[in-house]
């Protein structure tokens, strides 16, 4: 395979895979926001606070693409750097793909935090005093993108 492909798809599936998964948190924790507003409308700051939460790893994903990019010269004039199929920019090339699986794969930390975002929303609906411990319980699940986003910043910095 030609080396082009590989960072093309390490920079596809670190993207397209953490901002899907961030779609679909946000959407669980959505729905309970909702639920919680029209309830009471007092609700809506908190809610969307904990809504939020799960979209930095579509963030994340977005960084990635964009330092894949600019190491393989994709993204910031130049040319591709790896165009030749030796066995070193396939190295290269295997290594920035990668660095985007990585943050793909924990970009999905964004669907069990919208789980946990939308019973805190639940919960700070009943409660409002316990907003920052549910803040805390939603950004422990954002802890696995944010190792994955560390690990690919150091496979990025290796070449």
């Amino acid at each position: 395979m030609e080396p082009i492909v590989y960072v093309a798809l390490g920079m596809a599936l670190g993207a397209g895979i953490a901002g899907a998964a961030s779609s679909f948190g946000v959407g669980i924790a959505g729905a309970a926001a909702a639920g919680a507003v029209a309830e009471d409308e007092k609700n809506f700051r908190n809610a969307l606070i904990l809504e939020g939460l799960p979209m930095t790893q579509s963030i994340y994903g977005l960084i990635t693409l964009f330092l894949i990019g600019m190491t393989a010269g994709i993204i910031g004039g130049g040319g591709f750097k790896f165009a030749e199929p030796t066995t070193q920019n396939l190295i290269k090339s295997a290594i920035l793909f990668g660095a985007g699986l990585l943050v793909g794969l924990t970009g999905l930390s964004a669907i069990p935090q919208g789980i946990i975002a939308s019973a805190g929303v639940g919960a700070v609906s009943k409660n409002p005093k316990t907003f920052t411990q549910n803040l805390i319980f939603a950004a422990m699940a954002e802890t696995m993108a944010i190792f994955g986003l560390v690990g690919a910043i150091i496979l990025i910095m290796s070449l």
